[in-house]
C-alpha cells in the first residue's frame, strides 16, 4: 500500500472538501484504538473514523456500523467534553508527513470559543491521535509514552506537541530534491528517492519515475530530473489533475490497496472507486476487521485449544486403561482352572501347569502363583483382579463413550470461532464455550452492548435460505424456526453450519437444492475448490442427539449431492 505522503495529502484534501463546516454531533470509540467523528453537514450525517491501530492505521469516512462499549473509556470521554458541537474548521498535513490535523472549534463550560486541534499521525506502530490546544499544548493522547525513544518525544497531557524528527528531504522541496538527483550516481533509483526523500513509498517511486520516462537503473539527465520534477508538482496537487482516479488493486479476486490513480507502472489490476475514502475503507477496513476479529477471538481459540487438548490427552489415558484392563477374561479362566485343580497345588508353589478345558483342544496352559498364599487364595486374588478390571472397564468405556461426545461437541464450535464477525456472534460463541466448560466466565461481555447474533440469509430463487453460524443459532434454526416440509443441509463428515431452506409448502427445485448445498459446504470445514458430499432431507427427519448439546443431531433418512463449495455472495440479503 503507497500509504505515503503523496497518497495521504490526496486524502486529506478530499476529506477537508467533504467535512470542514461540518458539525461534530457525537464521539464514540467502537474499538480501543479507533474513534468515530459523527458529523453533520449539509443534511448529510458522516462518520468519520480515525483508527491508530498499529497494524491498520487509517482514516476515512465509514459506513460502518460499529458496537459501542458500555462505558466510554477515558480518552472517548475528553474528546466528548471538549469537541462534542464543535465545528470542523478544516483538514491539513503536517510536516509534510503522515500526520492529519483536523481544526475544531468548540465552545468551553463558560460558552467561550476554543480551537483545537486533532492530530491523528498514521505512522505504522507509532500511529497515535492526540487532542491538542491553541497554544500547542497536548490536552490528552490516546498512547501516552513519556519518552518515546523511536520518535524522540514525549506524549504526555500538559507537554508541548512537537512533529516527529525528520531527518530526510521534503517532497514538496522540489528545489532539494533535484539536487539530491542530481548528485544520484548508483543503480536503484526508485530506492534512493526513497530512502532519501520523505513521503515516498516504493512504488510511488517507481511510478513517478514511469510518468518521468526515466529508467530506474540510470543516472538521470538535467532533463528527465525537470520532468520528474514536474510530475512530482502534479502529484503533490493530484486531486486537480487529470490523473486522479481513486482505485484499488485486486490480488486473487479481493481488494488488496488503494491508490490514487492506476499505477502503470506495475502489473497490478486496479477497479475504480467512487471517492479515495472509499478505496481505504475498502481495501484496509477488510484487513482492519479481519485482524480486529482474530484479536477479539484470541480468548475463544486459545480456550478452546486448551480444552481440546485436555480432552485428548484424557481419551489417551482412559484408552490406556482400558487396554490395562482387557486381560479381564484371562483372569476369571485362571481362578476358575486353579479352583478346579486345588489338588494338584501345594504352598508355596510358584506356578501350575493344568489343562484348559475352556479350549476344545484342551491344551495345557501354567499359571503364575503367589508363593505366599495358599492355592484357594490365589484363586480369590485372580477373581478380585477379574472385579477389579470388570468394574474399571465399565467406567472407563462410560469415561471414554462421554469424552469422545465432549470433544465432538467442542470441535463443530471451532468453525463457529471462526465465522464470528460481530460482537454478538462472539458472546453466543462464548456462552457456548463456557456453557461446555471450556472457558471460565468472566465480566468481558458485560462491558459491550450484546444482542441475540442473527444467522445468514439467502434468496434463492425465491426460497429463502438460512445459515446458522454457531451451534445456538444452528439448534434454533433446525428446531424451532424450521418447519417439518422444510430442507434440512448440511456438509457431510464435516462439522459446519445447519443450512434451512424454507419450502413454505411449495416443491424445491433440484437446481435450488443444488446451490443449498454448494452454501451450505462453504459454511464447514469441507476444503475450499474440493468436491464434498452435503446430506439432505427434511426437516421432520432430524432428531436431537442424546447429548442434548446445541447444534448435535442425529438423522437417518437422507439424499446426498457432490458439489465444490461455494458462497453465493450475489444470493445474500442485506440487512
Amino acid at each position: 500500500m503507497p500509504n505515503d505522503f503523496i497518497t495521504l495529502n490526496a486524502l486529506c484534501k478530499e476529506l477537508d472538501g467533504k467535512i470542514s463546516g461540518g458539525k461534530i454531533d457525537k464521539i464514540s470509540m467502537p474499538e480501543a484504538d479507533e474513534i468515530n467523528l459523527h458529523i453533520r453537514k449539509g443534511g448529510e450525517n458522516l462518520i468519520l473514523a480515525v483508527s491508530a491501530n498499529a497494524q491498520n492505521p487509517r482514516i476515512h469516512l465509514s459506513t460502518a456500523k460499529k458496537t459501542n462499549p458500555l462505558t466510554a473509556p477515558a480518552f472517548c470521554m475528553r474528546l466528548r467534553k471538549c469537541l462534542a458541537g464543535g465545528v470542523l474548521n478544516g483538514v491539513s498535513m503536517l510536516g509534510n508527513d503522515r500526520i492529519f490535523d483536523f481544526s475544531i472549534t468548540a465552545r468551553n463550560e463558560l460558552r467561550d470559543e476554543v480551537r483545537y486541534s486533532l492530530v491523528a499521525e498514521t505512522m505504522g506502530r507509532y500511529s497515535n491521535v492526540l487532542l491538542v490546544d491553541e497554544k500547542g499544548v497536548i490536552k490528552d493522547t490516546l498512547k501516552q509514552a513519556s519518552y518515546d525513544t523511536a520518535t524522540k518525544r514525549c506524549l504526555l497531557p500538559s507537554v508541548r506537541y512537537e512533529l516527529p524528527p525528520r531527518n530526510k528531504i521534503a517532497c514538496t522541496d522540489t528545489d532539494a530534491v533535484g539536487a539530491a538527483l542530481k548528485s544520484y550516481n548508483g543503480s536503484d533509483l526508485a530506492g534512493f528517492i526513497m530512502s532519501s526523500v520523505s513521503g515516498f513509498s516504493l512504488s510511488t517511486a517507481k511510478e513517478l519515475l514511469y510518468l518521468a520516462g526515466i529508467d530506474n537503473r540510470c543516472v538521470p539527465t538535467k532533463e528527465e530530473i525537470d520532468k520528474f520534477i514536474s510530475c512530482l508538482s502534479t502529484l503533490l496537487d493530484v486531486n486537480s489533475s487529470q490523473l486522479f482516479s481513486p482505485c484499488c488493486s485486486v490480488v486473487d479476486g479481493t481488494e488488496d490497496d488503494y491508490f490514487v490513480f492506476p499505477y502503470r507502472s506495475s502489473a497490478m489490476t486496479f477497479v475504480p472507486c467512487p471517492t479515495l475514502s472509499a478505496a481505504v475503507e475498502t481495501c484496509i477496513g477488510k484487513k482492519d476487521e479481519k485482524c480486529r476479529r482474530n484479536d477479539h477471538t484470541k480468548h475463544l481459540r486459545k480456550s478452546h485449544s486448551a480444552a481440546v487438548a485436555k480432552l485428548k490427552k484424557r481419551l489417551e489415558k482412559c484408552r490406556a486403561r482400558l487396554s490395562e484392563a482387557s486381560g479381564l477374561e484371562k483372569n476369571r479362566k485362571y481362578g476358575e482352572l486353579i479352583t478346579a485343580n486345588l489338588y494338584k497345588i501345594n504352598r508355596g508353589d510358584s506356578s501350575v501347569t493344568v489343562q484348559d478345558y475352556y479350549d476344545e483342544a484342551l491344551p495345557e496352559v501354567t499359571i503364575p502363583l503367589d508363593e505366599r498364599l495358599s492355592p484357594g487364595q490365589n484363586a480369590q486374588q485372580y477373581f478380585k483382579k477379574y472385579s477389579k478390571q470388570k468394574r474399571t472397564l465399565e467406567v472407563v468405556e462410560k469415561q471414554i463413550k462421554d469424552s469422545e461426545e465432549e470433544l465432538e461437541y467442542l470441535l463443530s464450535v471451532e468453525p463457529s470461532i471462526a465465522m464470528c464477525s460481530t460482537e454478538d456472534e462472539i458472546a453466543e460463541v462464548e456462552a457456548e464455550l463456557i456453557e461446555a466448560g471450556a472457558l471460565k466466565p468472566s465480566g468481558r461481555r458485560n462491558k459491550t452492548r450484546t444482542k441475540a447474533a442473527q444467522p445468514l440469509f439467502y434468496e434463492i430463487k425465491g426460497f429463502t435460505v438460512a445459515v446458522g453460524k454457531n451451534n445456538l443459532q444452528n439448534d434454533k434454526l433446525t428446531f424451532k424456526l424450521a418447519n417439518g416440509g422444510d430442507l434440512w443441509v448440511h456438509a457431510k463428515n464435516v462439522h459446519g453450519s445447519h443450512v434451512i431452506v424454507f419450502a413454505e409448502g411449495r416443491e424445491i427445485p433440484d437446481d435450488v437444492v443444488q446451490t443449498a448445498c454448494e452454501i451450505a459446504c462453504f459454511w464447514s470445514q469441507a476444503q475450499p475448490g474440493t468436491k464434498t458430499v452435503c446430506d439432505y432431507t427434511l426437516r421432520k427427519n432430524i432428531k436431537r442427539h442424546p447429548s442434548g448439546k446445541p447444534g448435535m443431531v442425529l438423522y437417518t433418512t437422507y439424499n446426498s449431492a457432490t458439489v465444490i463449495a461455494n458462497e453465493h455472495k450475489e444470493l445474500l440479503q442485506k440487512d
